[in-house]
């Protein structure tokens, strides 16, 4: 046995991630590998694009739908999916052949895997949220197409973590197949999960370390390459042209509001509309406009109808190209930044862009909108049908909102472009044991009373079932229904009112920073900043809050953390209309924006007054020290994460009993343990440096 095992760990990563695919197939029943083949042959003869990417988040989330009616679990596939599709269309480009064979056969597995573990019903909360933790790391380069053919290491890193995604898919795939007693028997192994998540967060980690140097090594070349890119025939320059097109049009992280919208629920509303069906279904170009009252649900909406337009197809797929503003990212309102993304969509299932290339060739700047557009129609007969789905358009300003408006109309006239604008969650809140109930038939009361009093607003009612959640009996809930907030505007006075009143200032000083950032903060960055004392230039780590999210407690279910990106955000930007237009009927918090500004620029002023920047790599010698004698803020400076400190602390209670022992052994232990690097210590830092100008 051992000698098989070193037999195996000798043969080349490409011969064993064959070999793994071949054994994934090898388990299969005769109807499943024809299925598997035909996925397969699939790929070989049309590559994997982003659009199959889509459609396969929507089939997964049709799938669960069925089963968990509001619940949304697709999007945390996604960033996993884009990894494994960039890697089939690596084999179809620039390897040919069997690898090209094997990539296509990592894709088609993958599929299956996917839309095998959906009917888990018991398992699938854990698994996504595996798939989107594993997806944070996942190999999703633009460069990776120019390097991989230059670097044997790159080759060999991107080989082994496909070889473990094969075998996460096998262990997977096959207690799938399972009956329900057999599940029940064999339950999942954490053990074994967390082992294939090492093992692909570690190739990951080497993937991203080869590609830094394989960028710094053939930067001098690249740069060559572009500047010839545009007359050259070879396959790898013609990847470059369509590389820096591509970044022409856009490099905004579009996809990231539609996933976070998408969580939000599922919904049919549209399925069920002539309208909505004659837009989809029709021929000519149209313009299909959803209005509704503020906290209505149009974003979840048409975030929806981005999935039912991926899985919709006759003949062939049709184009589809989306864009959610964001009224808390100023370059997600502006029109350039919209068409920009829209027109990378399209571009980028075009397989020649030589002629559109030619518009940018000498082009230093990021170009017009009128330029982008040429390159669109350069790009696509005129009887191509495409779909563009656009949401919060309203929160642009007028001029930017009238420059879109005119290039819209200018792409129907060239295309055929279809245009749109934009109960479950009490299911889900019992299943997750969120909402607890003595009395089963309170759930109808529940209903009843929200539907009555919701007046058509999803939002509404979302927050009305967050604040239920929260109660410990039926004669709570009762009393609650019996005095349900009018609009959304005392809603947020009761969540504030309740929420803030036992650390008034804190959570004031959290609204202010979350409100004046130029971007979504992450939690780390606002720990940071909420730790720090306007005017007092003097670092002091014991200030620092232990927890962050006991400030975001302080906001109540005004405040919401992306589960994927960790950033905070108000969850419907009609609170920070709220807040902005005066917090009427709130007793503990009476701020204006411009206050909220002026906080935060203290704030990053002071921040970058410490002079404690760079220090944190300073190498010092450990010595010994007895525990009686060190000072508390030695070891909270010495310590660099929440759980650190934690296990020092559990050590430090039973160095009680030892009078002799070594306190720096423990420290420097601790510290050895951490997973994150020295340098990452001041998370604000990045932000403050960067936005400083912006607030001052």
């Amino acid at each position: 046995m051992s000698g098989a095992l070193a037999k195996a760990s000798s043969l080349k990563p490409e011969i064993r991630l064959a070999q793994a695919v071949r054994k994934f197939e090898a388990d299969l029943s005769n109807e499943q590998k024809s299925t598997f083949r035909t996925l397969r042959s699939q790929s070989l003869s049309t590559t994997p694009s982003p659009g199959d990417v889509m459609q396969l988040t929507a089939e997964v989330d049709r799938h669960t739908s069925r089963k968990f009616s509001s619940a949304c679990f697709g999007p945390r596939f996604t960033n996993f999916l884009y990894g494994v599709q960039q890697f089939a269309a690596l084999g179809d480009v620039l390897v040919g052949g069997s690898q090209n064979l094997v990539a296509c056969g990592v894709w088609s597995l993958v599929r299956m895997s996917l839309l095998s573990i959906v009917n888990l019903s018991t398992y699938i909360e854990k698994l996504s949220s595996l798939f989107m933790d594993v997806g944070r790391s996942a190999p999703r380069y633009q460069a990776i197409a120019l390097l991989y053919p230059r670097s044997t290491k790159l080759q060999s890193h991107l080989t082994e973590y496909f070889i473990v995604v094969v075998g996460l898919c096998r262990y997977l795939f096959k207690f799938g197949q399972k009956s329900t007693l057999q599940q029940f028997a064999s339950s999942l192994s954490d053990a074994h999960l967390k082992t294939f998540q090492t093992d692909l967060d570690k190739w990951a980690s080497s993937i991203r370390e080869q590609m830094n140097v394989s960028e710094a090594q053939e930067s001098s070349g690249f740069r060559a390459l572009t500047r010839d890119m545009f007359t050259s025939v070879s396959h790898q320059q013609r990847h470059a042209t369509r590389m820096r097109l591509l970044d022409f049009c856009s490099t905004y992280d579009y996809e990231t509001a539609w996933k976070q919208i998408r969580k939000a629920g599922n919904t049919l509303f549209h399925t069920r509309q002539a309208e909505y069906q004659e837009w989809r279904d029709g021929s000519h170009p149209s313009t299909l406009l959803y209005t509704g009252k503020l906290g209505s649900g149009k974003s979840v909406l048409l975030a929806n109808i981005v999935d039912d337009l991926s899985l919709f197809s006759k003949k062939e797929r049709p184009l589809v190209a989306y864009f959610f503003c964001k009224h808390d990212i100023l370059e997600s309102l502006q029109a350039r930044t919209i068409i920009g993304s829209l027109a990378r969509q399209l571009l980028r299932t075009v397989t020649d862009l030589s002629i559109p290339a030619k518009s940018c060739e000498d082009t230093q700047t990021t170009g017009d909108t009128e330029q982008v557009l040429e390159m669109l129609f350069q790009s696509f007969p005129s009887k191509v049908k495409v779909y563009l789905v656009l949401d919060g358009l309203d929160e642009c300003d007028n001029e930017e909102k009238e420059m879109l408006v005119q290039a819209v109309r200018k792409i129907q006239e060239k295309l055929k472009v279809l245009v749109s604008f934009v109960q479950a969650d009490l299911e889900r809140c019992l299943r997750q044991e969120r909402l607890t109930i003595g009395d089963p038939a309170l759930i109808l009361e529940i209903q009843d009373a929200l539907l009555k009093g919701s007046q058509g607003m999803f939002l509404w009612v979302a927050l009305q079932i967050q604040s239920l959640c929260s109660m410990k009996t039926d004669y709570a809930i009762r009393e609650a229904l019996g005095n349900l907030p009018k609009d959304l505007s005392e809603t947020f006075a009761r969540i504030l009112q309740k929420s803030g009143s036992s650390d008034p200032a804190l959570q004031a000083k959290t609204l202010q920073l979350v409100l004046a950032a130029c971007r979504p903060l992450t939690t780390d960055e606002l720990r940071e900043a909420l730790s720090v004392t306007p005017g007092d230039a003097t670092w002091d780590p014991s200030k620092t809050l232990n927890d962050v999210y006991s400030a975001l407690a302080c906001c109540g279910c005004l405040l919401a953390v992306d589960e994927e990106e960790f950033t905070v955000c108000v969850v419907h930007h009609s609170v920070k209309q709220y807040i902005l237009n005066g917090l009427g009927g709130v007793k503990y918090i009476d701020f204006s924006f411009e206050e909220a500004q002026r906080t935060l620029a203290d704030t990053v002023v002071t921040y970058l007054s410490y002079g404690v920047f760079g220090t944190e790599l300073s190498r010092v010698k450990v010595r010994p020290m007895v525990s009686q004698s060190a000072p508390s803020k030695i070891l909270q400076a010495t310590m660099g994460s929440s759980s650190a400190a934690r296990n020092l602390a559990i050590t430090l209670l039973g160095s009680r009993r030892q009078p002799a022992f070594d306190m720096s052994k423990a420290v420097a232990e601790a510290r050895s343990s951490l997973s994150s690097k020295p340098e990452h210590t001041f998370r604000f830092y990045t932000y403050a440096k960067l936005y400083w100008q912006d607030h001052v």
